[in-house]
C-alpha cells in the first residue's frame, strides 16, 4: 500500500488556547493524502469557530469535515463518531490540544509501502508545563507479539499517535466506552489483544502536552483509583468474551498493573484508599494465580504476589500490604506499573 489515505480524527471540546497549534502542525504534514475530522463535543469556548476561521483562510489546509454532537459526550463518543465518518485506509486519533511533527504521517506511513500493518506507532515528545521535554522512544522494526510488548511495556497506552487499519478496527469492532474516563487503558489492552502485525518507527512523530489545568493532572487519587477500577472490569470483561483467561500475558498486564495501583496507594501513604477498594480489586480476578502457575503462564514470584486470592479479603488484604513492606519498600525496589509517582 504505496499510498494510503489517512483520517485524521481530532475531537474539539473547549481547546481555544491550544487549537490553532494543532490546525498549524496539520496543514504542515508534508504527506498529504490525508482527510481530517474535527468532532465538535459541545463546548462553551469558541474553537470550533477557530477551526472554521483558520480552515477557510489557509488554502493549503487538507480535506476536512465538522462533525457536530447535539450534546456534550466525552472524549470516547467523539472518537468513535470520528471512526465511523471516516474514510482513509488508516486511522489516526489527534487530541486537539496536542500537535504533530510535520513529517508524522508520512514517517508512520513509510512502513505501509511494504506491508499492510494492523498498527504503526511513532515516538512521542512529552512536555509538561514548567518543565523540560522527556521522550518516548521506540526500537525500529516490527513487534512480532504485540500483546507481548504491550505487557512488557514496549508501547505505551495512549490511543493517540497510532495509525491504525480501518479495516482492521471496523472488523474487530474496535471502541472506545463512551463516558469511561482513562478510556486508553481498555482500548490499548484491547488492541494488543487482537492486533496481529505492528510496526514502531523510531521517529518522534507527536507532542503530547500535559496541561496542570487537565482532567487527569487534578484528579483525586481516590476518583483516579474509581476510574481505574472501570477499566478494569471493562478488561475482565473482554478477556472472558475473546476466551484469553488462559494467555500468560493478559495475565501479565492485568494482574502486574493491578497490583502497581494498590502498592503505589501504599507508597503514597493512601492506606485509607487502600483499604477501601481493595476488596473490589480481589474479586477483579479473571483466573486464580495457583491455575495460572499450573499451567505453567506464570513463575513463582507472581504466585507469591498475588496469593492474597486465596484468602478471605480482610486477610488477603494484609497479605498484599506485607509483600509491598517485604520485597519493594525494605528493599528499596521500584514499583512496576506504579501510578502516582
Amino acid at each position: 500500500m504505496h499510498n494510503p489515505k489517512v483520517s485524521i480524527i481530532v475531537p474539539v471540546y473547549n481547546v481555544s488556547q491550544y487549537i490553532d497549534a494543532c490546525l498549524r502542525s496539520i496543514e504542515a504534514q508534508s504527506y498529504r493524502n490525508i482527510e481530517v475530522i474535527f468532532v465538535d463535543d459541545c463546548g462553551t469556548d469558541n474553537s470550533v469557530a477557530q477551526i472554521k476561521e483558520y480552515t477557510a483562510t489557509h488554502s493549503a489546509f487538507p480535506q476536512y469535515k465538522i462533525i457536530s454532537h447535539t450534546r456534550n459526550r466525552g472524549l470516547s463518543a467523539a472518537r468513535n463518531s470520528g471512526t465511523d465518518a471516516a474514510t482513509g485506509d488508516y486511522i489516526y486519533y489527534l487530541d486537539s490540544d496536542d500537535t504533530i511533527a510535520a513529517t508524522c504521517i508520512e514517517s508512520l506511513v513509510a512502513p505501509l509501502k511494504k506491508k499492510a500493518y494492523d498498527v504503526v506507532i511513532g515516538g512521542v515528545s512529552e512536555e509538561r508545563e514548567g518543565e523540560e521535554a522527556s521522550t518516548i522512544s521506540l526500537r525500529e522494526g516490527t513487534i512480532d507479539e504485540p500483546l507481548k510488548a504491550y505487557a512488557n511495556g514496549e508501547w505505551y497506552v495512549m490511543a493517540w499517535n497510532k495509525l491504525c487499519n480501518r479495516e482492521f478496527i471496523q472488523s474487530k469492532r474496535l471502541r472506545f466506552k463512551e463516558g469511561m474516563l482513562h478510556e486508553d487503558v481498555a482500548w490499548s489492552f484491547q488492541l494488543a489483544c487482537l492486533c496481529r502485525t505492528m510496526y514502531a518507527v523510531n521517529t518522534i512523530t507527536y507532542n503530547y502536552k500535559i496541561r496542570s489545568a487537565s482532567i487527569m493532572t487534578s484528579m483525586s487519587i481516590e476518583k483516579d483509583v474509581q476510574i481505574y477500577l472501570e477499566a478494569f472490569t471493562e478488561i475482565k470483561r473482554f478477556v472472558e468474551e475473546q476466551q484469553l483467561t488462559h494467555n500468560k500475558y493478559v495475565y501479565q498486564m492485568v494482574e502486574g498493573k493491578k497490583s502497581g495501583i494498590l502498592y503505589s496507594l501504599l507508597q503514597k501513604g493512601e492506606c485509607d484508599i487502600y483499604n477501601k477498594y481493595y476488596p473490589t480489586f480481589h474479586k477483579l480476578s479473571h483466573i486464580s494465580p495457583f491455575e495460572a502457575y499450573r499451567k505453567k503462564m506464570i513463575g513463582m514470584g507472581y504466585l507469591l504476589r498475588d496469593a492474597n486470592y486465596y484468602l478471605p479479603q480482610s486477610a488477603g488484604r494484609i497479605y498484599k500490604k506485607c509483600f509491598y513492606l517485604l520485597f519493594y519498600r525494605l528493599r528499596g525496589k521500584k514499583i512496576q506499573g506504579a501510578i502516582w509517582k
